[in-house]
């Protein structure tokens, strides 16, 4: 069965709309780069693409600069098998094939079952699947229609398949019990069946010469076999099981085999010996190796969440890294936005590495150096892996001395000794910051400034160090200090106080220079961790029993407590704007606190715990790390595209759990979805919520703005030559009187008569009303200037400029009447507030002498009424601003 579009995947929208996040909209994942699932490389003319599986998406690179190309949409189910041909990419995911053109999905081979293909291969117009079942089906790719089954017996678990060059028809597969069979799959009839090499067959890859296929087995054998005469030229052992071989295509004879440690070994087939062992190649499982042809560049691909380029020089076995990407293989730990822009993230994980990703370009992800590592593995004849430092439990950087010294501190696990970090070198630093008492350190801070850095320990003690020469300033402790591991630290601006939290129960607040002890605030529970918001000098504390309160630093009160969380808090941030709290627990839950109402306005679950979570500096996303995946994902703050209502809401509004960010952001699953201003059934967008409430325009503000500086923008704009004389309309082509140059093609004015083809103009043709002005006339006649201020809110600040400058002028003042009176109906209603005031300003500085020249036309007597609703609707205004003020005090004391 063949699905002619993508369509037919999409996801129900009532169900998503109801797990979905009032105030975070998923966007897109960062960090994966490969799987387990073997990649494929492709020639098309000098150029070569790599397309990796990346779980439900797959990716597509340019071989040459190692860029990625495109992301393709989402699978329902887990992408098991990928394939290439003629400029089309093969997916098998569940039981269906879907065939992709440049990441968009052209059709799909659906077939039935209970079955997951495991492997796929093309064969002309037929694409071949082996399935976890131990069939092979074929399907017609054009027509969709399945072609054949192959069952095998008992005695044979298909485990790979290959196309052997030059035998048409036929497929080379191997099994667990370590044979072999050849199957023309055009009659489905088996036609040779090998004897069994002792291990289970692993992989099987065609070698540059017909009939020899290379055969790896469990046992780490891999054995060059002539299938034509069923005769064994060679065989070679490595460790452990092969994953992947692959042989060079140039003028050297070698072949490379990797195996499930990472290692890749080479290997000298004219001399049939080992030429070298690169050792940890990858940090896992080596799922794909490929020389590209006729160069020495060898391709390989890891479990590891990496791809790396190795280039042979000449004359030099020992193979270079020549380019790579790569993420995190382990979950991360801790994830932070980095700098004031909002485009770069740090992270460390388990895998022992610190990472920085660029949430716009993905090429500019790179991993911090820890040193020639590579070089005394070697000479020590030890893993790299056993070399790198212990798990960064805790880290803190600063962007305000980045470009002079360290700016990153990172703490690991049970050790004693903090190291620094250079974001400008890409490396580690050249001091390590060691506790003065020798106990582990827990949590860490860098001042505002960017020259101190202050490490907690187990033991309650917190050591102040120098930056730039790494030497050890201070102590903060004694008789009054932390009696139990350090959990949180933080300094102000002003490098005035450091605030620390414990697990004693106690937040301390330590005079900066004197490093002594200023006030200690007890809470009733343990401090997990603490966040300070430097521009309210607000400090948000979780403890154990699952609260979070938050502390004026001023008052030292707790001004806020937010409980709702069933199990324990994993991390917390505020909102850069200190209005929000966003938090994350164990019970898989993603809170957002509001701070002045002192409730929860929203809330979503996911599939996975979050183990860490960052806020953009710029607030336009959230970044989240979970436990079991090795990506970050990044989640759009819908407030700042959309008019969002916000309002308490209860636990029970999580109804389903929200999907994570895919990689192909937010592709065709999110365009069937409602828009961001419908999704809220409370979202109120009236121009007016009640008469008594002044409401500012909803126009942007340089509708308004720009009208009250245009002088200086005309002069800044000046154009330094002459302006060119514009091209004249055709002389058929009549136009409208106004400040926006229109032309008239009404049917009325087009058409002619055979009564009427005077050329003399008509009496009626010369008039010269506006448009604006007929709207001011209008409103003046009906009472109502509301289809004026429509009119006037579309136009342009120039084009406002004009209309205000060539507005006409009689002996009544007629015309000025009205645009007061206009003007007075705007504040009247309390709607446009600003922008009746701007037009007014505007007004009374254009025609300010005419209105001082003629004093008894009634322009006068509209003017003061106009003045006087104004001061009235300002002053309530200003009265309830100063009582907000003074409540606001009133509660912080």
């Amino acid at each position: 069965m063949v699905v002619p579009d993508d369509k037919r995947r999409r996801v129900d929208i009532k169900s998503r709309s109801q797990a979905r996040s009032r105030v975070f909209q998923p966007f897109r994942a960062l960090g994966y780069i490969t799987n387990d699932v073997p990649c494929v490389i492709e020639t098309r003319g000098q150029d070569f693409f790599m397309t990796t599986c990346v779980g439900h998406n797959f990716q597509t690179y340019n071989l040459a600069k190692m860029n990625l190309l495109f992301v393709s949409p989402r699978t329902p189910e887990p992408i098991t098998a990928l394939t290439s041909a003629a400029g089309l990419t093969f997916v098998a995911h569940g039981t269906t094939i879907s065939t992709y053109k440049r990441g968009k999905e052209v059709s799909r081979i659906q077939g039935e079952g209970s079955y997951s293909i495991i492997q796929i291969l093309v064969l002309g117009q037929y694409i071949a699947s082996l399935c976890d079942d131990n069939v092979l089906r074929m399907w017609n790719i054009k027509t969709g229609e399945l072609y054949t089954e192959v069952e095998f017996g008992e005695t044979f678990t298909a485990t790979t398949m290959i196309h052997p060059s030059t035998y048409l028809n036929k497929l080379l597969i191997g099994s667990t019990q370590g044979t072999m069979q050849i199957w023309n799959v055009r009659v489905s009839k088996m036609v040779y069946q090998f004897e069994s090499f002792g291990s289970a067959v692993t992989c099987l890859e065609q070698s540059p010469v017909v009939d020899v296929i290379a055969v790896g087995l469990l046992d780490g054998k891999v054995i060059l076999h002539n299938i034509k005469v069923n005769e064994k030229i060679d065989a070679v052992h490595q460790d452990d099981r092969v994953t992947s071989i692959s042989f060079r295509t140039d003028e050297q004879q070698v072949m490379a085999t990797g195996n499930m440690h990472g290692d890749v070994a080479l290997w000298d087939l004219t001399n049939r010996r080992l030429i070298h062992n690169m050792k940890a190649a990858h940090s896992g499982l080596i799922t794909s190796l490929t020389f590209l042809n006729s160069q020495p560049v060898l391709v390989s691909a890891g479990a590891d969440n990496a791809v790396k380029q190795w280039i042979f020089e000449q004359d030099n076995a020992v193979p270079l890294p020549l380019k790579s990407r790569s993420g995190h293989f382990a979950p991360p730990t801790k994830i932070q936005f980095y700098g004031n822009d909002g485009t770069r993230i740090l992270s460390a994980g388990r895998d022992r590495a610190l990472r920085m990703f660029s949430t716009v370009r993905d090429a500019q992800n790179y991993e911090f150096s820890q040193g020639h590592i590579a070089k005394k593995a070697k000479s020590r004849g030890v893993t790299e892996e056993s070399l790198k430092l212990p798990i960064i439990t805790e880290f803190a950087s600063s962007s305000a001395k980045d470009k002079e010294w360290a700016n990153i501190i990172t703490c690991h696990m049970n050790d004693n000794g903090g190291r620094s970090w250079r974001t400008k070198n890409k490396t580690i630093g050249d001091h390590t910051l060691l506790s003065s008492d020798k106990s582990a350190n827990k949590v860490t801070c860098i001042s505002a400034c960017g020259n101190f850095g202050f490490i907690g320990s187990a033991s309650g003690q917190i050591d102040m160090f120098n930056l730039q020469s790494g030497l050890h300033r201070k102590v903060y402790s004694g008789a009054e200090g932390h009696k139990k591991a350090v959990t949180g630290l933080a300094s102000d601006l002003a490098n005035r106080y450091l605030i620390s939290g414990s697990v004693d129960r106690t937040i301390k607040i330590w005079d900066f220079k004197s490093a002594t002890v200023m006030h200690t605030i007890e809470l009733e529970s343990p401090i997990v961790k603490i966040e300070f918001h430097r521009e309210n000098n607000l400090i948000a504390v979780a403890c154990d029993d699952l609260g979070i309160r938050v502390i004026d630093l001023e008052t030292r009160n707790t001004i806020r407590e937010f409980w709702g969380h069933r199990n324990r808090i994993t991390d917390f941030t505020f909102s850069p704007d200190g209005r929000w709290i966003i938090s994350a627990s164990l019970d898989t839950t993603v809170r957002t606190w509001d701070l002045p109402s002192s409730t929860m306005v929203d809330i979503f679950r996911v599939e996975d715990v979050v183990s860490s979570l960052s806020f953009s500096p710029t607030g336009d996303f959230l970044a989240t790390a979970h436990v079991d995946n090795v990506g970050i994902f990044l989640w759009a703050n819908r407030t700042q595209f959309a008019n969002i209502s916000l309002h308490s809401i209860a636990d029970e509004e999580v109804t389903e759990i929200l999907e994570l960010p895919s990689l192909a952001g937010m592709d065709e699953q999110d365009e069937e979805l409602e828009p961001p201003t419908q999704l809220g059934e409370d979202l109120n967008t009236a121009e007016q919520l009640t008469e008594e409430m002044i409401t500012l325009s909803l126009e942007p503000r340089a509708k308004w703005q720009n009208l009250l500086n245009l002088d200086t923008i005309k002069q800044r704009n000046k154009p330094k030559e002459a302006p060119k004389k514009p091209e004249k309309a055709p002389f058929f082509l009549p136009t409208v009187a106004g400040a926006k140059g229109q032309f008239d093609l009404s049917d009325d004015k087009n058409k002619k008569s055979n009564e009427d083809q005077s050329r003399r103009l008509q009496m009626s043709q010369l008039d010269i009303e506006t448009e604006f002005t007929r709207h001011l006339r209008s409103g003046h006649e009906n009472n109502d200037y509301s289809t004026f201020v429509a009119y006037a809110k579309t136009l342009s600040p120039a084009s406002m400029d004009v209309e205000i400058r060539t507005m006409p002028v009689d002996s009544e003042l007629n015309c000025m009447n009205y645009f007061v009176e206009a003007i007075h109906t705007m504040l009247q209603s309390r709607k446009n507030f600003e922008m009746a005031q701007a037009w007014l300003s505007a007004f009374s500085t254009i025609h300010g002498d005419i209105i001082v020249a003629n004093p008894d036309n009634g322009i006068h007597n509209n003017l003061k009424e106009t003045l006087k609703m104004q001061s009235e609707e300002f002053g309530r205004l200003s009265s309830q601003i100063h009582y907000s003020l003074c409540l606001i005090d009133f509660a912080r004391r």
